[in-house]
């Protein structure tokens, strides 16, 4: 695991290498404006950590000696690749390497050490469990949602549970015409329990309660009993972790990322209002 593995400096030599990684790669979102000035590259923390721990399931980790490194997946604006290099660690502390930094693929950093690029994560085996089917209906499991997850709604805006039982309903209604007209607004997720070692596929869709932002996502698991196969929306989870959780597979399209910034503008607003 990354944070076990891996030795990446103090707290600001590592943002460092993040801002060298977040300058190569195509640019994009990569963190929250509610906690830019402490974590500037929030998002691009979680996805190289993910994205190292998926890279070790898989085996892709390229070893030469005493150097490492793996592909990233993202890219340059010209299209090169961007590989994480990393050397073994020597210190005093219980890590296996050392987080040398981020290079393209043509760097010299790199090519003096592999000859060969790595190969990018995988996280499907079929590339259709990434994609929204919009022929599946959706089977929502309305009092597990609610009652698991009512202090999520509360941290929303939402402490009535006859309200939200309505909003609800009127929320996945809206969503739903919403994923049949661009399904890429369900985002991919690779769900993986480490207590129980299941890992599948999830897809995150953002939830339009009446009169707000969106501020909460649901979890739809795809399930098949028999000849029957449906979605389940199992849970809820905060948009900002939707987005940041999702964002290992696919970057989010540009209707995920407006509904993050205006949550960022309400929540900014509203500690403001109460300094």
């Amino acid at each position: 695991m990354f944070y076990n593995d891996v030795f990446k400096g103090n707290k600001s030599q590592f943002n460092d290498k993040l801002k060298i990684l977040a300058n190569l790669a195509e640019e994009e979102k990569w963190t929250f404006a509610k906690i830019e000035a402490t974590e500037p590259y929030r998002i691009l923390q979680n996805y190289v950590a993910f994205t190292y721990n998926r890279i070790e399931e898989e085996g892709k980790f390229l070893v030469n000696g005493n150097n490492m490194c793996f592909n990233t997946g993202l890219l340059t604006q010209y299209h090169q690749e961007i590989i994480a290099l990393f050397s073994k660690y020597t210190g005093a502390f219980d890590y296996k390497w050392y987080l040398i930094g981020f290079f393209k693929s043509s760097d010299s950093k790199f090519t003096s050490i592999f000859k060969d690029i790595p190969l990018i994560a995988d996280y499907a085996q079929d590339a259709r469990e990434l994609v929204y089917d919009r022929r599946l209906k959706i089977v929502v499991q309305k009092d597990h949602i609610i009652d698991d997850n009512f202090a999520r709604f509360q941290n929303a805006g939402y402490s009535n549970r006859a309200l939200i039982n309505a909003l609800l309903d009127d929320a996945i209604r809206t969503m739903e015409m919403k994923l049949i007209r661009n399904y890429k607004l369900a985002l991919p997720f690779y769900y993986h329990n480490t207590e129980t070692g299941e890992k599948k596929i999830q897809l995150l869709a953002p939830l339009y309660m009446a009169g707000a932002p969106v501020k909460l996502a649901i979890v739809l698991d795809r399930r098949k009993t028999g000849i029957d196969e449906h979605y389940e929306a199992i849970t809820i989870i905060p948009v900002d972790l939707a987005y940041m959780n999702s964002r290992v597979i696919v970057r989010p399209e540009e209707e995920w990322a407006k509904i993050v910034d205006e949550v960022d503008v309400v929540e900014i607003e509203d500690s403001e209002k109460n300094d």
